[in-house]
């Protein structure tokens, strides 16, 4: 009963550090897009999504590989494997920075200023957050959701900085990139001097340590730079197709749609390292019941509020843009749509990862990039509405499940067909009994 307690306060404070950040973020997105023309919008959230792209291919990898090994390991073999993943990560950031420098100085993106003024100041800002993404990933292998939760929290609160700065001094596209830097910067010395990582350690790294880092990062990385491409590829192509303006019409649906994703990421905060486990103890039943539960947790909770969102869309739409953006009320519809395939694509990728097959999602998450990137293209070239752009994330999606179905039965862990069918009885049981609860304390 107790491990179950403590479960729930876990899985509650996952969660809660995936929420809170996501609302500070709509609340500063809400200001920014009252307070800054759609020209300048679209063009900060273009520096934004470079950003966030070059990060997960920078560290996301890093991450996941620090979670896989770390994981039940003792507290030498822990330290030898931060410090390598210090000089991994170092040699990584310091080979993006000389690459976005070059491309910086030689403006090849002077038509785009987001793009071009994010290889600026990106050069800096990737040494900058190494620190906070090994201590996060460090956090999430130990199940320490307190600092986790802080440092999420922390994070948030950088666009709520630039939100205000706008609100208050008006501002340009330099002044915003400068806020968030400046940021980081503090940020990544308070997390230092709290002792909740150490660059330094960077001295106990050892070389067969790196190879091993290596080896699940060259495909994890892969993966995560191209499902984070996924993610930012709308961006991108409606930036240089349909221009800036284009871009913050589309962000207001497209901010609304990664709020589907606080459940998951809250869920993987905690399904991660336990699945990782099992996998790495071959314990096939363990893994498999976990990943049942989570999946059967997430639709639980995503079911209903799709539904909700469905039906109050037009609400939601102009809370967050304003009337002027009324218009995109229907492709936030198309978005739920998407929001219905999100977890079994998510935790099938998720599975791949914690079974140390980064080969087999990359090739999954490939598949997904190609359908994404066509559809994208065919949509704003045949059409030029954002409705079809946004109904190609669909495609990609439902192209994951199918791949990453595929690929997990490959494993012989278990058949993804059965899966969904315990996953049916799991979620029955699970209505039951807590109808069963409320009932008796109603009593």
């Amino acid at each position: 009963m107790n491990t179950n307690k403590n479960m729930g306060v876990v899985q509650a404070m996952a969660f809660a550090s995936q929420l809170i950040p996501a609302i500070i973020g709509v609340g500063s997105f809400m200001v920014l897009v009252r307070v800054v023309n759609a020209e300048l919008l679209g063009q900060f959230l273009m520096y934004i999504s470079g950003v966030v792209l070059f990060e997960m291919i920078k560290s996301g990898g890093l991450q996941s590989a620090l979670v896989m090994r770390l994981s039940g390991r003792d507290a030498v073999q822990q330290l030898q494997t931060i410090g390598s993943a210090y000089w991994l990560g170092a040699a990584i950031s310091g080979l993006l920075s000389a690459l976005l420098t070059i491309v910086f100085f030689s403006k090849m993106f002077i038509a785009q200023p987001g793009i071009q003024l994010f290889c600026g100041f990106y050069a800096c800002l990737g040494m900058v957050t190494l620190p906070l993404h090994i201590a996060e990933a460090k956090a999430v292998s130990m199940q320490d959701i307190s600092f986790i939760f802080k440092l999420r929290i922390a994070q948030s609160t950088n666009s709520l900085l630039v939100a205000a700065y706008a609100f208050f001094k008006g501002g340009s596209l330099v002044e915003f990139a400068t806020v968030h830097l400046l940021f980081n910067i503090g940020l990544m010395i308070v997390v230092i001097v709290s002792g909740k990582t150490n660059p330094l350690h960077i001295k106990h790294k050892l070389i067969a340590e790196v190879k091993e880092l290596y080896k699940l990062i060259r495909y994890t990385l892969a993966t995560l730079a191209t499902t984070n491409f996924l993610k930012s590829a709308d961006t991108f192509l409606i930036g240089s197709l349909l221009g800036a303006k284009a871009v913050a019409a589309y962000a207001v649906p497209l901010k609304l749609t990664e709020l589907f994703e606080i459940p998951l990421r809250s869920l993987s905060t905690t399904a991660f390292p336990q699945l990782a486990a099992a996998g790495n103890d071959g314990n096939g039943s363990t893994f498999k019941k976990l990943y049942v539960q989570y999946l059967s947790w997430a639709y639980l909770l995503y079911i209903p509020a799709l539904v909700v969102a469905f039906a109050i869309a037009p609400l939601l739409v102009t809370t967050l843009g304003g009337a002027k953006y009324v218009a995109t009320v229907s492709v936030f519809r198309v978005f739920l749509l998407y929001g219905l395939f999100l977890p079994a694509d998510r935790m099938s990728g998720i599975a791949l990862d914690a079974l140390q097959k980064p080969q087999k999602n990359f090739i999954k998450v490939l598949f997904m990039a190609s359908i994404n990137i066509i559809g994208d293209v065919l949509a704003i070239r045949l059409s030029g509405q954002l409705e079809w752009v946004a109904f190609a994330s669909v495609l990609n999606v439902c192209t994951g499940i199918i791949v990453g179905n595929l690929l997990l039965n490959r494993t012989g862990i278990f058949q993804q067909s059965k899966v969904y069918n315990e996953c049916i009885e799991y979620s029955k049981i699970f209505l039951k009994t807590s109808f069963k609860r409320v009932r008796f304390r109603a009593l």
